[in-house]
């Protein structure tokens, strides 16, 4: 719920609120929701039971309760028009659509839609200054303390906090608003502080980019950043006590923006040649620019030729020196009458050739007469770049100051200085010792102390990756780092008076490798092998490939996407196949599959990071088209797993066999969702019989189907003979209960109302499988207070409480409470399951009815 909370904060900040009937009498009220239509944006696919997807505004002049009803039994709204969803939800498609209905005093049925959109990015407003709790947005726990010195100990040191710097990776998902530090006041002990935020990205341009919670101190940003528009950002903070002038002088925060990959190079170009130019001439020099950081592996460009037009006399009639993209003349034959004029298509490509590309057309004429010198500048690529770079050398982007508090101001304080970790990006090219930061201790101006470093990585392995000036404090790193290796290291700095043995101070560092996008997808094999059967109608699924991405999880980075980017042979259509983008299954997308005339197709699949802009990995997947409707040579039995099964684990499901293993020994193995991916160990295969197990209990409505790729591989050379897919479906149990949409429920009749009058609807709803006996539920009232005479009656299929009796006296019986039943199984089996809920029942004076009809 945490990932979507500050979508709806802000989509309930948009909803206008009816303010209620009031004032004069003559006062116009048009009842009805306050608009025909409402979008909840979601930043997840898969929501949870009780998520707020937003708020519905109903109008109606009274105070009357109000009941919502929903078309979709996934969502219920409670009479404040908050909407939640009531059980498990994946939006497959992106969105989902429903209904809204509601009833005005005169009985009037009122409707609105709604849809459930799933939305990545964010781009709603934001509060300069945030009162809203937070604690559920965010999970990240290490997050920047930073502490406001007290008045007496500006007064003793002038200053006594010098490490204010955050660090955050530009282009980060969120979830948004992302908490990434805590300002906090010694005052806070003695009295209630406020804290606020101003300067770019608070309350000047960009404004709203970061806030702050006035009550805590959280500090948070409400959006992905990005390097290339901004990388420093300056936040004055400033404490005030509640009602009273400021408790301290206003802290200055820096935050600094860390550069990720994610700009292709930039192309300028112009050139000719003399027709009488030697080998090893320089036609032209073609150059590409990259907003990345500079000095950086994001930022470093390789350049190749990719191909040329015409080919004759000689197909690399020019060469290209791949750093600085210099094209020369490579061989001999240049004839401006024949060839006047050569295309060149030249690629650059930073992470030194492996990663972001842009591709131009360098035009060379051929010109009579003797050499001509080369070429200078001119043109723009495809892509067009704010040729403006900020350059900040690597030493600057460290340089901060680290304060160990002395003995004294620990005693007085009872909470040492919390240091926010610093962040180093991988890869970093040096140069090498690189200066991260400063650490000093309160003692320095009246002794002379010894800095000393310790932890893995400085006195432990890796020995000597951390070092610390003994004299100054600086703490430098002395080598790349390596964040597959190790993303995180925990060194302790200690703080020794001259001529003492133990550590006067101590003070933990924590130091974060910050991903580079330096890892291509990898598939988990070069060529996959599969069947399909020729019969196959569009949309059959055929297989899946997958790809793993060694850089950080849930980033860019490691976000990957699937294409085909060629079939052989193409006919009878040249996109036979298709595949899913962020799954990798395999369909066919057209009908036509021949056996006869095309027996085999050859598919190149590719993986691409950076949502399919960034490095690549490569399979091929062949696939043979067979002449049944199930796969050749497999033995297959169906797969029904009940749900809850208790074991003993491991559990054998089935025997999966292919039919060679009569001649030859075969090794079976699975992969996929459940195998070797998460859930990973869920279901395990014996690799000499084939018989496929499941290791615990399964749950429906967690996921009701896993589909596992089956590999069978000849023992004798270790080649894939044979692979299929094979379905495990989970089938339900009557293990949920029916769950009201409220805790309680109250509704009010008028003593006049007529028999048949609905007063309430009752709704419940039931997370087992949908239109079967153990999700129908069936209505009841199992008592009445007071009992006798009995006045009310349910529908058992909807829910709605009528009365069944003329007779209501408001004098004599103010209020009746009804005891309901949902009970699924249709209301019937041992196996059913039920839940009650109370219904108060308020009954009103016909004058008030009357001002409702």
């Amino acid at each position: 719920m945490g990932t979507i909370w500050f979508t709806v904060w802000c989509a309930l900040l948009l909803n206008v609120q009816a303010s209620p009937a009031g004032g004069t009498e003559d006062q116009i009220c048009e009842p009805g929701f306050d608009s025909e239509s409402v979008i909840f944006k979601v930043t997840e696919k898969r929501l949870r039971p009780t998520t707020i997807l937003g708020k519905v505004n109903f109008t109606d002049c009274t105070d009357v309760t109000r009941l919502f009803i929903t078309t979709d039994p996934y969502f219920y709204v409670e009479t404040d028009g908050t909407v939640r969803v009531s059980r498990w939800l994946v939006l497959q498609e992106g969105q989902r659509r429903f209904f809204i209905h509601s009833w005005d005093s005169k009985g009037k049925k009122r409707t609105v839609s709604a849809v459930v959109q799933y939305q990545r990015d964010h781009d709603a407003a934001h509060g300069l200054q945030s009162d809203f709790p937070l604690k559920d947005i965010t999970n990240n726990l290490e997050v920047p303390f930073l502490h406001f010195p007290s008045s007496s100990e500006v007064l003793r040191r002038k200053r006594s906090l010098l490490f204010n710097t955050i660090s955050i990776v530009e282009n980060s998902r969120g979830p948004f608003p992302l908490r990434v530090a805590q300002i906090r006041s010694d005052a806070d002990r003695t009295a209630k502080i406020r804290y606020s935020i101003s300067g770019p990205g608070a309350d000047q341009h960009p404004v709203g980019l970061f806030t702050m919670n006035r009550d805590t101190g959280h500090l948070y940003v409400t959006q992905g950043l990005d390097r290339e528009t901004k990388d420093t950002y300056e936040l004055q903070v400033q404490a005030v006590v509640d009602g009273s002038a400021p408790a301290e002088a206003p802290e200055l925060i820096v935050v600094k923006v860390i550069d990720q990959n994610d700009n292709k190079p930039v192309f300028t170009f112009l050139g000719n040649v003399a027709e009488s130019s030697p080998i090893g001439s320089e036609v032209i020099k073609v150059t590409a620019t990259d907003a990345d950081e500079p000095n950086s592996d994001n930022s470093r460009i390789s350049y190749r030729i990719v191909s040329q037009e015409p080919q004759q006399p000689n197909p690399s009639m020019f060469v290209i020196n791949p750093a600085t993209g210099a094209i020369s003349v490579n061989a001999a034959g240049l004839d401006r009458q024949k060839y006047p004029e050569y295309t060149l298509e030249v690629e650059a490509a930073d992470m030194n050739g492996q990663g972001h590309s842009a591709l131009t057309k360098v035009i060379i004429s051929v010109t009579p007469g003797t050499e001509l010198p080369p070429a200078q500048g001119g043109g723009r690529s495809r892509r067009d770049a704010d040729q403006e770079i900020h350059h900040s050398s690597s030493e600057k982007m460290f340089l901060d100051l680290l304060l160990l508090p002395s003995e004294e101001g620990m005693r007085r304080r009872k909470r040492s200085w919390v240091i926010p970790p610093l962040s180093v990006p991988e890869n970093s090219r040096g140069p090498f010792p690189l200066n991260l930061a400063q650490v000093r201790s309160d003692r320095s101006e009246v002794t002379k102390i010894i800095y000393k470093l310790r932890g893995p990585g400085a006195d432990q392995p890796p020995v000597g990756l951390f070092i610390i000036d003994s004299d100054s404090g600086w703490l430098a790193v002395t080598q790349t780092l390596d964040r597959e290796n190790q993303h995180k290291y925990t060194l302790e700095a200690l703080a020794v008076e001259e001529g003492q043995t133990e550590a006067s101070e101590t003070i933990e560092i924590i130091v974060n490798v910050i991903d580079q996008n330096d890892n291509k997808p990898v598939f988990s094999r070069d060529t996959f092998q599969g069947e399909v059967p020729q019969s196959s109608a569009k949309g059959f699924q055929v297989m899946t490939v997958q790809a793993t991405d060694s850089d950080e999880e849930n980033s860019d980075n490691s976000d990957i996407c699937y294409r085909i980017i060629s079939q052989e042979p193409e006919e009878p259509n040249p996109s036979m196949f298709a595949i899913n983008a962020t799954t990798g299954v395999i369909t066919v997308e057209a009908t036509g599959l021949d056996r006869e005339k095309h027996p085999q197709y050859t598919l190149t699949v590719t993986a691409a990071d950076m949502r399919g802009e960034g490095l690549i990995g490569t399979a091929k997947v062949i696939l043979t088209i067979t002449d049944s409707s199930s796969p050749t040579g497999w033995v297959i039995p169906d797969i029904p797993v009940p749900e809850n099964v208790i074991g003993p684990f491991p559990l054998q499901l089935a025997q999966i066999r292919f039919k060679e293993d009569e001649t030859k020994k075969i090794i079976y193995s699975i992969s996929g969702p459940g195998a070797d991916q998460p859930p990973v160990g869920l279901f395990t295969m014996d690799g000499d019989t084939g018989h496929l197990y499941v290791t615990q209990g399964l749950d429906r409505e967690n996921q009701d189907k896993y589909t596992l790729q089956v590999n069978a591989v000849a023992e004798d050379g270790g080649t894939t003979v044979g692979q299929t897919q094979a379905v495990v479906k989970v089938t339900d149990q009557n293990d949920n209960k029916p769950v009201f949409n409220k805790d309680t429920y109250e509704g009010e009749v008028p003593e006049a109302s007529p028999r048949g009058f609905e007063v309430i609807k009752v709704e419940a709803t039931d997370a087992d499988e949908p239109n079967t006996d153990n999700s129908e539920i069936r209505y009841s009232i199992i008592s009445q207070e007071p009992a006798e005479p009995s006045m009310f009656t349910i529908d058992p299929v909807s829910g709605a409480i009528t009365l069944s009796t003329d007779g209501l006296n408001r004098e004599k019986q103010p209020q009746y409470t009804l005891l309901v039943k949902a009970e699924d199984s249709a209301g019937k089996g041992s196996t059913a399951l039920f839940e009650q809920v109370k219904v108060t029942l308020t009954v009103t004076t016909n004058s008030a009815s009357m001002s409702q009809a």
